[in-house]
């Protein structure tokens, strides 16, 4: 296959037929044309997808996505794909070999000036000359775009129109704006659009070249594909916006929207590995004949709620020894299954020996399921002062917040043990057993307690939710009263300042903002359980705060306002 009369070059032929002979040798070594054409000669019976495994073969490069993810790919009728260009050619092979796999006959768009390089898939790709000027230029290719995904043949597209690169000599590598006639495309579609990141860097030639003339870049594309030999290639995909949602955008809002979704799958992807420090063995399990028996010798008073087989205590540390031991095992023991944890043998700090313990105890089994760790506001302050909070060893507590720590209950260590935490009984029994102890001590009003962001979220997804709360559910007034000892900041990629701000549009649920997070995260996680019911309960954050002393969480403060339950909470503490 001969390559090199088909390309574009910066050189008039005719006026300066001499100094193309000198310049054009220089060109095809900068294409590096020979060694794509061998290349091509290894895989030449090959055409459409498997041409494309071929040269991925050819050139061992692995591609790495979640199966999880892969199903995301709608099965039937028509979507379009929007990705990142970080590397050029090898975007859209790696692409169309993922998306191929679901959707064989699936079309990336591409420009037509890089049809020479791409004659194997010419059934896999729809050419269009990409102009970013007037609308009226680029109507053809809308129209043409338009009649695949009327007969329902999925698209792949690069809105970018270029691959990412440097515009200043020591500037950061990042795409251009995204092309205003995919948002049209879009708009006028009405299908999904499945927003894709894929891995990927191209040489500093690159861009210096670039920076000389950009049709220097487009010569070099094909050693751009050939210097990649030997590497991985990471895809990331989201969850396809649907019509219905893309509705809730104003026409210029979408494709920011779709860019900033994209830019973050990509953040989560690069912090996706989380190192923790070594933990050390959990303790033994406490005999339950112990805790059965420390149970039995506590006075009546002390269960607050009897519901069949389970029953809800409050009780004081030196009441429990065994039933204490057995909570810092299970806090550890639950905690580490979603990255938080002490990673030492038990979590039992000194705020446990004057804070109350509510546990949940399931009588048939013979076994502690849940407990919440209770710090009586007025007591603690008389007692210790502001400094006796655990809160204060994750925020300044300033004076001014003095009349609201004693009127509150400080909860904390929450944890439900994992063989339970697909039933919904035991978390609502616990807030039974909180709401008893409320209306035995009319002289608290609200609680308060730090809420965790497991430190398994990648940045940008905390990032999202600190951004949702803070104007959603955030309190100005009291938190000003209040400073983080280790503040939270987000610190985006190159070319990604307004991604978590972008994300926020038409966000206005926890409903959405929990489908948004399970989108980002490899893992699909979504917002944590105790995060979403204090938002639903109406409560207001202060401030936010990162734990190293406990596996790097990000701590919310929340406060909870029991006179501000909504009327079916309410309705389902108070119902027997």
């Amino acid at each position: 296959m001969e390559l090199s009369s088909g390309l574009p070059l910066p050189l008039p032929s005719a006026r300066l037929l001499r100094l193309r002979r000198v310049a054009f040798p220089l060109l095809r070594q900068l294409a590096q044309l020979r060694q794509l054409q061998r290349l091509y000669k290894e895989v030449e019976n090959c055409s459409g997808l498997e041409f494309v495994a071929a040269v991925l073969t050819q050139l061992r490069i692995e591609v790495r996505v979640e199966a999880a993810e892969l199903r995301r790919v709608p099965t039937t009728g028509a979507f379009v794909a929007v990705a990142n260009h970080p590397s050029g050619l090898l975007d859209g092979l790696v692409l169309l070999h993922v998306l191929g796999k679901v959707r064989p006959e699936l079309r990336a768009v591409a420009n037509e000036a890089l049809a020479p390089l791409l004659a194997q898939l010419h059934d896999q790709l729809v050419l269009v000359k990409p102009d970013a000027g007037e609308f009226q230029r680029n109507v053809p290719s809308v129209r043409k775009l338009l009649r695949f995904l009327q007969n329902d043949v999925p698209l792949l597209l690069f809105p970018a129109g270029a691959v990412a690169h440097r515009t200043t000599p020591f500037g950061t590598v990042a795409e251009p704006e995204w092309n205003p006639t995919a948002e049209r495309l879009l708009l006028a579609a009405h299908v999904p659009v499945l927003p894709i990141w894929v891995s990927g860097q191209n040489s500093l030639s690159f861009s210096w070249l670039g920076l000389l003339h950009p049709l220097l870049r487009t010569l070099r594309l094909p050693a751009e594909l050939l210097n990649k030999q030997g590497t991985t290639v990471h895809v990331r995909l989201g969850r396809p916006l649907l019509p219905t949602e893309q509705q809730r955008f104003a026409p210029t809002e979408l494709l920011p929207f779709l860019k900033a979704q994209v830019h973050a799958l990509g953040s989560a992807a690069v912090s996706a590995s989380v190192a923790l420090p070594c933990a050390q063995p959990v303790v033994a399990e406490t005999c339950a004949i112990l805790i059965a028996q420390e149970l039995a010798a506590l006075r009546p008073k002390r269960r607050v709620l009897v519901s069949g087989s389970w029953e809800v205590y409050v009780a004081k540390s030196r009441e429990i020894p065994n039933v204490l031991r057995e909570i810092g095992r299970l806090r550890e023991l639950t905690f580490r299954e979603i990255g938080e944890g002490t990673q030492q043998p038990t979590d039992l700090d000194s705020y446990d020996t004057y804070y109350r313990h509510l546990f949940l105890y399931d009588r048939r089994a013979g076994r502690l399921v849940g407990a919440y760790r209770v710090g009586p506001g007025r007591n603690i302050l008389h007692q210790h002062g502001r400094r006796g909070f655990y809160l204060h060893s994750l925020f300044r507590l300033k004076k001014g917040l003095k009349p609201l720590l004693s009127e509150s209950l400080e909860l904390g260590r929450s944890f439900v043990r994992p063989e339970y935490q697909q039933q919904p009984l035991p978390l609502l029994l616990l807030w039974k057993g909180i709401a008893a102890y409320l209306t035995a001590h009319p002289e608290y009003r609200y609680l308060i307690g730090p809420v965790s962001i497991s430190n398994r979220f990648s940045p940008v997804s905390k990032a999202v939710m600190v951004d949702f709360i803070r104007r959603h559910c955030f309190d100005e007034e009291l938190a000003a009263h209040v400073r983080p000892r280790k503040q939270f900041r987000y610190r985006p990629l190159a070319g990604d300042t307004d991604t978590t701000a972008t994300l926020q549009q038409g966000l206005d649920s926890v409903e959405a903002l929990n489908h948004l997070i399970g989108a980002l995260e490899p893992s699909g996680l979504g917002v944590p359980v105790l995060l979403r019911h204090y938002i639903r309960q109406n409560a207001r954050f202060v401030g936010f705060n990162l734990d190293p002393a406990f596996s790097n969480v990000l701590d919310g403060f929340v406060v909870l306002d029991a006179y501000d339950l909504p009327d079916r909470t309410q309705r389902l503490l108070e119902r027997g």
